[in-house]
């Protein structure tokens, strides 16, 4: 029976969408020539929210994942400052945490592997464990996408090679990504229905990438990769030892 004196949100959630909904207004999700519609960014932020509920979430996390793109891409209209002012500590807590590397840095090719890095080490600190289950909710989101393009895009070639033409990352790099996503959240609670809803997601993406040899995608020799990928190797190691 549900419990209508105490409910799982109140005006919080409320003012969240509408917050959410005014930042992103001009945003839309990324899509190549031959979408038959642009779909408004806004549906990603929504769905990922329900995701968090779904996966046991409480208010604070289903507001960082109505915001959890707020910081990273509409700087000039919000900040972490101003996300606490509205929603609290701990919304912007989780927030920050789940953004990619800071607003101004360039969002390129050249900075990718060191951005996604950073950000699969921080999934392994235990200040990180809240932040999570809007990281499984964001990553699920954005499997869904690129799996349901992929069918789209069939067995033709040029549109496969049009929708991987998309990222800022070769696509077994991108398997990669979420290879290692899922292996945090694994870490942290296999049981979640979250990561039960991933894990599929992932090795379809793997299958169709034809690997996770983020090496090789980007052309790395064993010891400049060894070296890229050492601060997340620790960051697994100290987590190892940890528990």
């Amino acid at each position: 029976m549900t419990d209508t004196a105490h409910p799982k949100y109140g005006r919080r959630y409320e003012e969240a969408l509408s917050y959410a909904a005014h930042l992103h207004v001009t945003q839309l999700r990324k899509s190549d020539d031959t979408q038959m519609f642009a779909i408004p960014y806004v549906a990603h932020l929504l769905e990922v929210s329900a995701l968090v509920w779904m996966g046991g979430g409480d208010e604070d996390q289903a507001i960082a994942g109505l915001l959890h793109d707020a910081i990273e891409d509409q700087s000039d209209r919000t900040s972490a400052e101003e996300i606490e002012r509205r929603f609290g500590p701990e919304v912007r807590r989780i927030v920050v945490a789940c953004s990619d590397g800071a607003p101004d840095i360039e969002r390129g090719r050249s900075t990718w592997l060191g951005r996604k890095v950073a950000y699969l080490a921080a999934l392994y600190d235990a200040d990180h464990e809240r932040a999570l289950i809007v990281t499984g909710a964001d990553k699920i989101s954005n499997a869904r996408a690129i799996v349901d393009d992929l069918l789209i895009a069939g067995d033709s070639v040029a549109a496969r090679e049009a929708f991987w033409g998309r990222f800022n990352a070769p696509r077994q790099a991108i398997a990669w990504y979420y290879a290692e996503v899922l292996a945090a959240a694994q870490h942290w609670d296999r049981s979640n229905p979250l990561v039960t809803r991933l894990e599929p997601l992932v090795q379809t993406i793997e299958e169709c990438a034809g690997g996770t040899d983020v090496g090789a995608s980007l052309d790395l020799g064993p010891d400049e990769r060894a070296a890229r990928l050492a601060p997340l190797d620790e960051a697994k190691l100290h987590r190892a030892v940890a528990t």
